[in-house]
């Protein structure tokens, strides 16, 4: 700090060392003008601890963003999906999802380093992607420090993938995705098994499609799956070692929707 006691005697008339002593640091105070006596240590403090703080609002902002970013999801509605826009009944089944996946969402935001998988698994417009978004809005918005989220429709994903193979420009080139998605916090997989169902040829997934989803589990550790399929299903369509992955340490963080009704059944 000695460029700072400099000032006193460079500029005598604006800064004046004066023989009362900081309480913190125990050296001559400043006398500033219109700001009266300081500490040049306790002022340098206060700006490296204002400019971390910047800098951490602009990493956790940056981090946020990443779901808006970085998603992909077909329907934008779906970003707004949290637990209170899932309307659900006192001691119903949806209810008890619902709480279920505010607890799950819990582990996950108050542990970051928790490396779990979660399924929601059940028959179509039940309501799994709405609580994997809700899990997911509820961890981008309140993690401290921020975490990154993102969310992945698995046939969108796929299709960009491909489509990387004819464009030099692309970013989804698989690389880049598999590195995306192994740095990120969180990662939602959303209608795992679509991919296979949409292909012309046999039900089992590709060996395009088990090489990347394969990869992505490897690497990753906290991905909340979405699926039509159960657990028999899964077996038939992915590879032994997919399957194993995809159910790594889901005990506990399993959520049936079967016996629920189709809830956009009646909405047009």
């Amino acid at each position: 700090m000695s460029d700072f006691y400099s000032l006193s005697g460079a500029f005598g008339d604006l800064f004046k060392t004066t023989k009362e002593e900081c309480p913190i640091h125990h050296k001559p105070m400043i006398e500033a003008p219109r700001v009266g006596k300081i500490c040049p240590l306790c002022e340098k403090e206060k700006l490296d601890k204002s400019e971390k703080e910047m800098v951490k609002k602009i990493y956790d902002d940056n981090a946020r963003k990443t779901l808006l970013r970085k998603s992909l999801i077909d329907d934008p509605e779906t970003y707004s999906c949290t637990f209170d826009t899932y309307i659900a009944k006192n001691d119903t089944l949806e209810a008890n999802l619902r709480q279920q996946a505010r607890l799950i969402a819990g582990q996950y935001l108050k542990r970051p380093d928790a490396k779990f998988n979660t399924i929601l698994s059940g028959p179509p417009g039940v309501g799994k992607t709405h609580l994997a978004m809700a899990i997911l809005n509820a961890v981008n918005d309140n993690a401290k420090p921020a975490q990154k989220c993102v969310f992945m429709n698995v046939v969108s994903l796929f299709m960009q993938i491909r489509s990387s193979f004819d464009d030099s420009t692309s970013w989804w080139t698989e690389k880049n995705v598999e590195r995306f998605l192994k740095d990120v916090n969180l990662v939602v997989i959303d209608d795992l098994g679509s991919e296979s169902a949409m292909s012309s040829g046999p039900k089992d997934a590709t060996q395009f499609v088990q090489t990347i989803l394969y990869n992505i589990t490897n690497s990753q550790r906290r991905i909340i799956f979405t699926t039509n399929l159960t657990q028999n299903q899964l077996v038939k369509t992915y590879n032994s070692k997919v399957v194993s992955r995809i159910l790594r340490g889901t005990k506990g963080h399993i959520l049936n929707f079967n016996g629920i009704k189709d809830k956009r059944i009646g909405a047009f």
